[in-house]
Formats: structure tokens, sequence, C-alpha cells
């Protein structure tokens, strides 16, 4: 009974130790045969690697590049068409636009498959395609302004359809543009503009010229761009213009025939206003001059004589001239203008030296002034106001070269300058002779206030001393 248990224990351990040994089998040498098998038929089964199937860095290059310039172009897509979709493409350039826009979705399809030549292709035809379109939308902005101003410069019932589409091409393209805003104005207005302008032309057909200009105001103001309108107006206006022109003509005659001499001259003279430089005009006056001069000569000759008697000698020449323009023919007048001028001149000058004595400080002044004075001591028979000229003539002249004594006091501190004489520096008190002149004195000191003191010498003893002294501290 123990032999077989021993027996049966030994059988149980071969047992075990065989399936031991096929475990560690499995384990360890199934897989790296398997593994070699596998590996051994892939390579049969698997097609030799060929050289031209590996991606050279060329090819990785271009693809790179054909990218990069397909982003490029679509770029540039992107901007042209928001600039087309900011000028309302749809309403003017709808199916170019669409057509457009189908290559950039081909160019997408392209580009996601990475065919990146094919999509930069479609892209570029894309762009050129939207930049054609928006050259055309620029030309039609143009032709739509250029129909819409005339449709409306036509102004017929027929145009306000034509000018209203074209103003709506237009600013559907450029709305900010100025001149698209314009045209839309224009074309809003152009039925009331058109009435405006029946209803005048109407008016002036009656003859009923204010009431016509009353509604081409109207359409000038509408658009007063308007050629037709402004026209309109322009010849309505020269109507009433010629209308008050006859108008005053026929009461200057009036009163010319009645020798109402003032009111003929007003009239004619309202006349030359709206017309001026009119030959009509021209020749009226000269009709109530020549009239009223026959009158008024005799007149004018005597007061001439008189203003020659109290050497008014201005007063004559003018009275002489008014009388040769009224008859050029006067030989008196003629004569005596000649001596009258060259003695209104004298007189001119001499007044002129006499208001003014103190430029004879400048030496050609007083050069001028003694030839004066040798011209009108040169007149035979002069006059008391001549002789009181020529005595205060001489007396000026006399002062002009005479040297007064000038006394200037400062405070022994201040720096004293007599401009274009010279600089004094620091005195209390010093006497200068100085000629008829005007004068400034300038005074410095260091921590002063400067002054300045102008004074003028006029031959004439002067008042008191001149102060010139810096006593205000800064």
């Amino acid at each position: 009974m123990t032999n077989e248990l021993s027996q049966q224990g030994g059988r149980q351990k071969l047992i075990i130790g065989g399936l031991l040994l096929l475990v560690t089998a499995v384990v360890f040498l199934l897989p790296t045969l398997v593994s070699e098998s596998l590996i051994l038929e892939a390579d049969k089964s698997s097609p030799p690697i060929r050289p031209e199937t590996i991606v050279s860095p060329s090819k990785v290059a271009e693809k790179t590049k054909y990218r990069q310039d397909s982003q490029r172009v679509l770029a540039q897509i992107i901007s042209v068409r928001d600039s087309l979709k900011q000028q309302n493409v749809e309403y003017w350039g709808d199916f170019e636009f669409r057509q457009a826009l189908a290559l950039v979705d081909q160019g997408d399809d392209q580009y996601g498959y990475g065919d990146y030549r094919d999509a930069l292709a479609s892209y570029q035809g894309s762009l050129e395609q939207l930049q054609a379109l928006e050259k055309s939308g620029k030309i039609i902005f143009e032709e739509a302004l250029l129909q819409g101003n005339s449709a409306v410069e036509n102004a017929q019932p027929a145009d306000i359809a034509r000018a209203t589409e074209a103003a709506a091409t237009a600013i559907a393209i450029a709305p900010e543009d100025a001149r698209a805003q314009q045209l839309n104005q224009r074309a809003a207005q152009l039925e009331r503009l058109i009435a405006a302008l029946d209803n005048g032309q109407q008016r002036l057909a009656t003859d009923e010229l204010a009431a016509a200009k009353a509604y081409f105001q109207q359409a000038v103001a509408m658009d007063g761009l308007h050629a037709k309108a402004a026209a309109a107006l322009a010849s309505v206006e020269k109507a009433i213009t010629e209308q008050r022109f006859r108008g005053h003509m026929s009461d200057g005659f009036a009163a010319l025939d009645n020798n109402q001499f003032v009111a003929a001259t007003n009239a004619f003279n309202r006349a030359g206003e709206i017309y001026q430089n009119s030959s009509a005009v021209a020749q009226a006056l000269s009709q109530v001059t020549t009239k009223e001069s026959q009158i008024s000569v005799s007149r004018q000759m005597r007061q001439a004589a008189e203003f020659e008697g109290s050497e008014q000698w201005q007063q004559a020449l003018e009275t002489y001239q008014t009388l040769l323009r009224t008859d050029s023919s006067l030989v008196e007048a003629k004569v005596k203008i000649i001596i009258v001028t060259v003695r209104a001149s004298l007189d001119s000058q001499l007044k002129a030296v006499l208001a003014d004595p103190l430029k004879l400080s400048a030496s050609n002044q007083y050069n001028s002034a003694q030839r004066l004075l040798q011209d009108a001591a040169g007149i035979a028979n002069p006059g008391p106001v001549l002789n009181q000229q020529i005595a205060e003539l001489k007396t000026v002249l006399q002062r002009a070269t005479t040297a007064v004594d000038v006394v200037l006091q400062s405070n022994n501190q201040t720096e004293v300058t007599l401009y274009r004489v010279a600089k004094l520096g620091v005195f209390e008190q010093t006497s200068l002779q100085l000629r008829p002149g005007r004068y400034i004195a300038a005074g410095t000191r260091l921590g002063y206030r400067d002054v300045r003191v102008e004074f003028t010498i006029t031959g004439a003893p002067i008042d008191g001393p001149i102060k010139v002294s810096c006593d205000e501290m800064i």
C-alpha cells in the first residue's frame, strides 16, 4: 500500500515538472518564434522602398512657399472683399462678386487637401476678379454721378426716375462721398424744382416778372448748383433790371424837358447805377450838362473871378475845371485855368511847409523850401495872402537854421543819450544848442526803470529845462 502511494506521488511530481517545462517554453520561446515569423512574412509581402517616395527638402520649401503665398493673397482678398461690401457691391455687381467668392471657396478646399499651388491659383483668380470689380465700381460710380447730374440738369418729369436711380447707385457705392451725397440731395428735390421752374415760366409768359422771379428763386434755393434754374433767375432779373432802367431814363427825360436839372441828373444817375458805363446814360447826362451849362457858365465865371480876387486858388481852379468839363470850348476858362493852376499849386506847397516847419530840419526839405520862397517872391502883383505866406516862410527858414539853447537836468546818476546828437553821460545839468526839430532823450540807470523824453524845438525859446532822470526803482 505504501509502495503504491509512493509510486503515485512520483508520477504526480513528473507530471507537474512536465507542465512547468511546457509553460516555460510557451512564455519564453513562442513569442520569439512568432515575432521572427511575422517579420519575415512582412519583409516578403512589403514592396521595397524606392528613393523617389521620400519628400525632399526642396519639395518641402516649395509647398511652404505656395502655402505662404496663398495666405498672403487671401489676406488681400479679404481686404478687397470687405471694401466691396462697404460699397454695397450686392447692389451693383452681385453676380461677379459671387463668382469671385466661389473661387475663394474652391481655393479653401484645395488648401485643406494640401494642394497649395492650386489653392494659390484659385485665390489669385479671385483676387483679380475682385480687383477688376473694384475698378468697375469706380467707373459705375462716376457714370452714376454723370448720368444723375445730367438728369437733374435736364429737369424734365421723365428725368426724375433716372436721377433717383443714379443717386441710389452712387450713394450705395460711396455713401460718404460728398459728390454722391450732393447728387442724392439734388435728386430728392428734383420733382419740386421742376414744378417751381414750370410755374416761373408760366408767370414769365404773362409778364408777371416779380412772381416769376419768386418761383425761380425757390428753384435756386432748392438746388444752388442747377444751371437751368440759375439761368432762369438771371434772365428774369435782367428783365426786371431793364424795366427799372427804362423807367429811370423816362423820368430823367421828362425832368429835362421841364429844365429840372437836379431831378433829371438824379434820374439818369439812378439809371447809371443799374447799367454802369452805359452810353445811353452818358449821352443823357451830357444833354443835361449842356442845357444847364448855358445858364450856369456866366454865374460860375463870376464866382471863379471872386475866388481869384480873394486868393482862394484851389476853389477857383475847381470852378474852372467844372466849367471846362461842362464846355471844353470855353476860351476864357482855358486861359484862366493855366494861371490859376500855377497859383493853386504854389499855395498848396506853401501851406504844407508852413503847417509843419519842423520838416525843414532835413536839408533836402530846407533846400526845397528855399526854392519855393524864390518862386513865391517872383509872382507879380502878389495879394495879401501870398505876402503873408512869404513872410511866414522867411521866418521859419530863419528859425530852421538858428540853434536854441536847451537845458537838460538829471540826477547825476543817470546815463543820458540824446538820439541823433550825442551820448551826454551822467550830469546834473547841462546845456546844448539845438536846431529846430523833434528830439528824443533816453536815460538808463542800473536797478532803475529806463526813461524816454520826447521834445520839440521850434526855434522859439523853451520854457524851463528838460528833465531826464531815472528815479523809479525796478
